[in-house]
């Protein structure tokens, strides 16, 4: 069983820069958030979730999987989300914190984006 399946993810280029040039960003200490709304034109009507972890966020592949793991599992718990693509880029603090800042971090966020609309 897949948590985190295709129709959940962005996986074209074309999906990344549609939501790269017309996006809506929000940004906090650990995070950037992107958000493309979607229009009743458009065929998904889903919220779909991108993201970027570079090396400069964390120089071993561990450190980025952790962090791709809790943004994972924080989308996947907020059903509730705009129908949007979302693109999370990770700023260099998420190293250094803690599981449980991540999370609230991540959970501001979310609660911002359903505010924001």
């Amino acid at each position: 069983m897949c948590l985190f399946p295709k129709g959940k993810r962005l996986l074209t280029r074309f999906d990344y820069d549609r939501v790269f040039k017309r996006s809506k960003k929000i940004h906090n200490t650990h995070f950037i958030l992107l958000v493309h709304y979607t229009t009743h034109s458009e065929e998904k009507q889903q919220h779909r979730l991108g993201l970027i972890v570079s090396k400069k966020v964390d120089k071993t592949a561990v450190g980025r999987n952790r962090i791709k793991r809790l943004v994972r599992e924080s989308f996947r718990i907020r059903t509730e989300l705009l129908p949007a693509d979302y693109v999370l880029i990770a700023k260099p603090l998420c190293q250094h914190s803690n599981n449980a800042e991540i999370l609230t971090s991540l959970d501001n966020l979310w609660q911002q984006t359903e505010n924001k609309k």
